[in-house]
């Protein structure tokens, strides 16, 4: 009987999806508010909303390290009137958290990427390296394991970290804090060497002089700070951010995925959200479909592989 129902709900789906959307859509953020997942997912909803003639809720379902709220989206009927706003960590939550239930690559749609955040490489002040290539030859000869800043284990701050280390040959320790600013003051106060920073935890700490800002971790320079080369410029192909993507379950029919695509584009060419985007450091990186899962698996195998060399346990 289940199975019936089941093929009579897959068939029924089709027809729905083209009157899609005819009732309110919801996003459910795995994390709490005011983080990079739900500022995004709030600058996209009202735009959203008034391309689509249908409100668009925002829902924060944090715990778990993300795991809760997934589970919420992973078991909704794929409709498209359940979504999910996740960060870059999605890629590696099977590795800390073996037992979710789900499996991110089967039980959801890649819908969209939506905006990226590079991650500012945050040093002392008192760093005499004019250069990135300078910086790089002085931590070679630092005593090892080298110590650095992490925003929590598996965060995009820690597996940039990581990343850099890993490609100047470099052994490091990640201290894991708190959160982005705790993060980043652990430099301030020397209790390590560099961290890779969110730009609204660091910047303040760079223009009133506490940081001195090395590098981003983005494949180019920042718009918002065009003097600070990117890391690229120095390690080739160099580029770890941390990014918001947003995901539908599995077996989502195309035509809602192709009015969704209609919707973030839409909320993506808004001035005033690109504006309010770069006030926390982030820039709108639209990816979709086809194109945004291949860049979740290139993540996923990178990501992976330092998680395994670096060998992280699961929570």
């Amino acid at each position: 009987m289940l199975r019936a129902l089941l093929a009579l709900l897959l068939l029924a789906l089709p027809a729905a999806a083209q009157t899609f959307p005819d009732r309110p859509i919801r996003i459910v953020v795995v994390f709490g508010p005011g983080g990079g997942a739900d500022t995004t997912a709030r600058l996209m909803a009202g735009p959203m909303a008034q391309l689509l003639g249908q409100q668009v809720l925002i829902e924060n379902r944090s715990g778990g390290g993300g795991t809760q709220g997934g589970q919420v989206v992973a078991q909704a009927a794929p409709d498209g009137y359940t979504l999910m706003a996740d960060a870059s960590a999605l890629v590696v939550r099977h590795k800390l958290h073996p037992n979710l239930g789900f499996d991110y690559l089967r039980d959801f749609t890649p819908v969209a990427r939506l905006s990226v955040m590079p991650l500012l490489l945050v040093v002392p002040p008192t760093e005499r390296a004019e250069t990135l290539r300078d910086y790089i030859e002085g931590l070679k000869r630092q005593p090892v394991p080298l110590h650095y800043a992490v925003a929590g284990v598996g965060s995009a701050s820690h597996f940039a970290g990581l990343y850099f280390l890993t490609r100047i040959g470099v052994r490091g320790e990640a201290v894991a804090y708190r959160g982005g600013s705790t993060g980043a003051m652990a430099v301030v106060t020397g209790d390590t060497l560099l961290n890779f920073a969110t730009t609204p935890s660091a910047v303040g700490l760079v223009q009133g002089g506490r940081l001195r800002a090395m590098a981003v971790s983005s494949e180019r320079r920042m718009a918002v700070l065009p003097e600070v080369p990117a890391v690229a410029e120095t390690l080739p192909d160099f580029a770890l951010t941390e990014w918001i993507g947003l995901y539908a379950p599995a077996q989502t029919p195309a035509p809602v995925l192709a009015r969704l695509h209609q919707a973030l584009r839409h909320a993506l060419a808004q001035p005033d959200v690109v504006a309010k985007l770069a006030d926390v450091g982030a820039e709108p990186a639209l990816l979709e479909g086809e194109a945004f899962g291949s860049f979740i698996t290139e993540q996923r195998r990178l990501m992976s592989s330092l998680a395994d060399a670096a060998g992280m346990k699961p929570e």
